[in-house]
């Protein structure tokens, strides 16, 4: 069970305040109580019991999960599984794990939270991720109508395919293949072959 977003989550800033948030068992209770005094304080537990489903400790739970999510990550670059003890069903345990996962996405910038930074999330960039090429690349510049395909094209890696009679064929990288259209950006030429690259990257690559 994930839990709607209707929680506020905590403000980055609030995470050095706020220091290590535990969850405790205390009976049918939770106390979920954030150390709020500006020094230092170690990092935030990774273990969490739940038992109570009233609406302010689950949202406490949220909060706690997500502050602690944050602090386990520190400064990678991938996520880290949560570890909450107790009924893993329970909705105060769920909401402690959704938090975590939570913080962390956002911390990353995973908009779309499945543990990957794509090129289109928040998160992403292009100095360091991906290919590490910025902008528009130079072998699509002056095409309008099929700049995305074009781009598509461009960031493809060298690939290789064997045909029916057993001979091996070596297809140079997106980059190489665009630099060696016979036509200028722009041009029903140059879309034409930028079209029949993309077929054949997909008759080899993806089916």
């Amino acid at each position: 069970m994930r839990m709607p977003r209707f929680f506020r989550r905590p403000r980055p800033a609030a995470i050095l305040a706020a220091g290590a948030a535990v969850v405790i068992l205390a009976g049918a209770s939770v106390a979920v109580t954030p150390d709020t005094t500006p020094a230092a304080a170690p990092r935030p537990a990774r273990t969490a019991t739940v038992n109570d489903t009233a609406t302010a400790d689950i949202v406490g739970a949220y909060n706690a999960g997500w502050i602690a999510g944050v602090a386990d990550l520190g400064d990678g670059t991938k996520p880290t599984a949560p570890k909450a003890t107790g009924d893993a069903n329970h909705p105060g345990t769920v909401a402690w794990a959704d938090g975590w996962i939570d913080g962390q996405a956002d911390a990353l910038g995973d908009d779309n939270r499945d543990g990957i930074v794509d090129e289109d999330e928040s998160g992403w960039d292009c100095r360091t991720m991906g290919n590490r090429q910025c902008g528009t690349p130079p072998q699509c510049r002056g095409e309008i109508e099929f700049a995305d395909v074009c781009a598509t094209v461009a960031d493809r890696p060298a690939y290789a395919w064997t045909d029916e009679d057993g001979t091996p064929h070596s297809v140079a990288n997106g980059r190489e293949l665009l630099a060696q259209i016979d036509a200028k950006p722009g041009t029903e030429e140059f879309a034409a072959a930028l079209f029949a690259l993309d077929t054949q990257w997909v008759q080899h690559n993806e089916n």
